[in-house]
């Protein structure tokens, strides 16, 4: 039978009260309890966070103050947080995840355990602690990272928008004597691989030095470390070569992909650091910085990724076979080297490179990068041009040669190569 439950009054007005029943005699006897300060102070903080994360969000769109904040706020906070963290020889990111996945397991099991016994009070305050550090973590994040993809175009060196197919060939022909030269005498291991000459600290200092050279007020004058991951086999398995998380001020690597990825990855992490966000920015300014190397194994680097898109400037000016002969002629060293790379990616598991590409591809539209993983490549778009006569409705020809007239639009990289080319000239 059922009987009245009396309204408890509370002694303190500032927090609710929740009802809740027990049986006792088979009477229903109302019991009061406070839901507790915590929760409160837990979702007020929560909120607090979550205003300046929306608000720069929200505001971040804008190029003109993305260019200031990545100047005076970013910037600033990566050489302070970056100089502390630099101290430490291990990956702060690491430790950071390490430390994530423990504590959240050990979180994920209190929070069971207390939904199972119906402490519902005690996961709700759970809950709202794992919030705060979330909305925490986010805040940083966008303080430290989240303007850099609005930036203004980033300035770079650029020559070749009306080369012709001789000063091409000739461009692209000089850097294959110089691949070669490289692939040739540069020491190799059992498997074929160029071996890496410097450790990982030694290749980061001199990769600030060649970032050094570079002032163009675009990029900050501060590059932290690069950090080796001790778990790069995770790396491997999910095919991520680097990872840069500014809220700690770090660029760290994976170790175990081949050497020259590991340096190639090395110089695109750090550019992150230096106020690039923008994938296929970072790759371009990484191959400005190698291949202008007066380095031999950075510049042989630089070619490692750089080369094939460079040589097809050639088949670009209208010369297809000679672009053949080019990629005929490239050392056999360097494909045997290719073949090692391609056969240790294709031997991860597969399921984790998909699911990899998938959390990295929504990573980067989330920040306003509509193709996602494919902006990697933004600096290697081509074109051509084939202007049709308005009174025929059919292509240009050439008077001479009776060929339609082709005009080539050479990528971003392209154009970098042809003007470190002509710098060459100069000598």
């Amino acid at each position: 039978m059922e009987t009245a439950c009396k309204a408890v009054r509370l002694k303190s007005f500032a927090i609710p009260a929740a009802r809740t029943y027990r049986s006792k005699n088979s009477d229903a006897v109302c019991v009061a309890r406070r839901l507790g300060m915590a929760k409160f102070v837990l979702a007020a903080v929560l909120c607090a966070l979550a205003v300046p994360f929306l608000v720069m969000n929200a505001v971040r769109e804008n190029s003109a103050l993305a260019e200031w904040w990545v100047i005076n706020v970013q910037n600033m906070y990566v050489r302070v947080v970056g100089t502390l963290t630099s101290w430490l020889p291990v990956s702060v990111l690491e430790l950071f995840v390490v430390t994530l996945i423990g504590g959240g397991l050990y979180l994920f099991a209190r929070l069971f355990v207390n939904l199972c016994r119906a402490r519902f009070s005690r996961v709700l305050t759970g809950l709202l602690a794992i919030g705060v550090g979330v909305m925490y973590v986010l805040d940083l994040y966008m303080m430290s990272m989240g303007f850099g993809y609005y930036r203004t175009a980033m300035p770079l060196p650029s020559a070749g928008e009306d080369y012709k197919t001789e000063q091409t060939v000739a461009a692209v022909r000089y850097f294959l004597d110089d691949y070669n030269r490289l692939a040739k005498t540069l020491p190799r291991d059992k498997d074929g691989l160029v071996i890496r000459p410097y450790s990982v600290r030694t290749l980061s200092e001199k990769l600030k030095a060649e970032f050094a050279r570079i002032d163009n007020g675009y990029l900050s004058d501060y590059t932290p470390n690069v950090k080796p991951i001790v778990n790069s086999w995770f790396l491997s398995d999910v095919l991520i070569t680097g990872i840069t998380f500014l809220p700690v001020g770090e660029a760290n690597v994976n170790v175990a992909a081949p050497p020259t990825s590991v340096t190639f990855t090395a110089a695109h992490e750090l550019a992150h650091t230096k106020g690039i966000q923008r994938e296929g920015d970072a790759n371009l300014i990484a191959e400005y910085v190698l291949l202008s190397s007066s380095d031999d194994y950075l510049r042989y680097c630089g070619y490692y990724e750089a080369f094939s898109d460079l040589a097809y400037a050639v088949a670009l000016a209208g010369d297809k076979q000679e672009y053949l002969n080019i990629i005929a002629e490239v050392d056999p060293l360097v494909y045997a080297e290719r073949r090692y790379a391609a056969q240790y990616w294709a031997s991860q598991p597969d399921i984790m490179g998909k699911i990899g590409e998938f959390f990295n591809n929504l990573y980067l539209q989330s920040n306003g990068v509509s193709n996602g993983t494919g902006s990697y490549d933004d600096g290697n778009k081509t074109d051509v041009i084939t202007p049709i006569n308005p009174d025929t409705g059919k292509p240009e020809e050439d008077p001479d040669t009776g060929k339609p007239i082709v005009i080539p639009v050479y990528s971003q990289l392209q154009r970098l190569c042809f003007y470190l080319y002509e710098n060459t000239q100069k000598q």
